[in-house]
């Protein structure tokens, strides 16, 4: 600003009257705080003597490391009768901060069933936005009132959102899918943004189970058993068989996974090498803490292998068939004679009776396809004709096939 008189200007801050500067000199002891003047100058009016020239300049108040308390306004006065003075104001923009009071600690612990509140409180100007977001997956699932814990895929009521906004996070009734890390995020006009990592602790009584409580295997081959448990805190799990500890080492291992996104997941195997018959019988698995114990348990039982015919026993059977009667080598004779027919050979088969025993006899006819009968088409539109043609017919095949098996014989 153009001022008269530089040595009387003063700077004043509003908020609680303090003196800064008087003229070019600085009054308050902080350092941060500086007045400088700029193109000043001497005019004299022709109106005026010399004593009573004008000085003209321009004063500036520069405030160094500004903090936040140094927002508000400030007075340039100048001492004159009547006395003039200009205001100027300054407001601070800070980046958002998370204040330790009224925030959430870096782990709440619940019981199951119960409501948790996430709480962070944050600083900054302007206020800023607070979010709450899942660390891992980025959703929050939310529950109704009245949802079970275990809910029911077909009649479910919670429902899931990216992220809640305000500085409360409040969860009802909570269940364990609900337990993980929490990211309370605060953001504003100033960057850069900060957050804090809330972890949620959902504790309940252990669960174990198993897929199948019947797991049949054939001697001699791997088993693996396979138990799935539930429980927060962390369970001691065991393996016991007539009330004997299973531990690894010879034919046992035993393998514990946990799960990498539902921490409250452990799947606990006993796997068995070379299944002997002493290996069979129940097994329990069982799961213990400082909220209960669980125990699931399934029984393992042994399959027959199905084995294929060995040498010997085709040796065996050649064996059997060297020493069969002539009536049994015609049955096979013509049993080979029946799998190669045609339908139009089948039909040329005849029974033969002989010392008690009836076969069936499949014989090729050669003559069949070169029959030459004049009266064909008309035993086509005669059926009785044509019935009598086959009784002829099979007449003679009866004699051949009688002749055929005295041969053999």
């Amino acid at each position: 600003m153009a001022v008269l008189a530089v040595s009387q200007v003063g700077w004043i801050r509003v908020e609680d009257k303090t003196i800064l500067s008087m003229g070019p000199r600085t009054v308050t002891h902080s350092p941060r705080f500086l007045v400088t003047l700029e193109n000043a100058k001497t005019a004299k009016n022709q109106s005026q003597s010399r004593e009573e020239e004008e000085e003209e300049a321009t004063s500036r108040l520069h405030i160094r490391q500004l903090r936040e308390a140094d927002r508000g306004c400030y007075m340039c006065q100048l001492n004159t009768e009547p006395m003039l003075s200009q205001l100027g104001c300054v407001d601070v923009l800070v980046p958002p901060d998370i204040l330790s009071t009224g925030t959430s600690e870096g782990e709440v612990s619940v019981l199951e069933g119960e409501n948790a509140t996430l709480s962070c409180n944050a600083s900054g100007r302007p206020s800023p936005r607070v979010l709450w977001r899942r660390e891992k997956s980025g959703f929050i699932l939310m529950r109704g009132l009245h949802d079970p814990l275990i809910p029911d895929i077909h009649t479910r009521r919670d429902f899931i959102v990216d992220n809640q906004s305000g500085e409360k996070l409040e969860l009802t009734r909570v269940d364990r899918r609900q337990m993980g890390a929490y990211l309370c995020i605060a953001r504003n006009e100033v960057p850069p943004a900060v957050s804090k990592r809330v972890y949620l602790r959902v504790n309940f009584p252990p669960s174990a189970k198993v897929s199948n409580q019947l797991l049949g295997s054939p001697l001699d081959t791997d088993v693996s058993l396979v138990c799935l448990i539930e429980a927060y805190p962390k369970t001691i799990n065991l393996w016991t068989r007539k009330e004997q500890v299973i531990m690894s080492g010879g034919r046992y291992e035993i393998d514990e996974r946990g799960h990498p996104d539902e921490e409250w997941k452990t799947t606990s195997e006993l796997k068995i090498r070379r299944l002997e018959k002493t290996d069979l019988g129940e097994y329990t698995c069982s799961a213990s803490s400082s909220m209960g114990k669980a125990e699931a348990t399934l029984r393992v039982y042994e399959i027959e292998r199905a084995t294929p015919p060995t040498r010997a026993t085709s040796a065996s059977w050649k064996k059997l068939s060297k020493g069969k009667s002539k009536f049994a080598q015609v049955t096979t004779i013509n049993r080979v004679f029946h799998q190669m027919s045609t339908p139009a050979m089948q039909k040329s088969t005849s029974r033969i009776i002989y010392s008690k025993h009836m076969t069936t006899s499949t014989t090729v006819d050669p003559r069949a396809p070169f029959i030459k009968d004049k009266n064909v088409f008309k035993n086509r539109e005669n059926p009785n004709l044509r019935n009598c043609a086959d009784v002829k017919i099979g007449t003679r095949l009866c004699a051949f096939s009688l002749l055929f098996f005295l041969i053999l014989r």
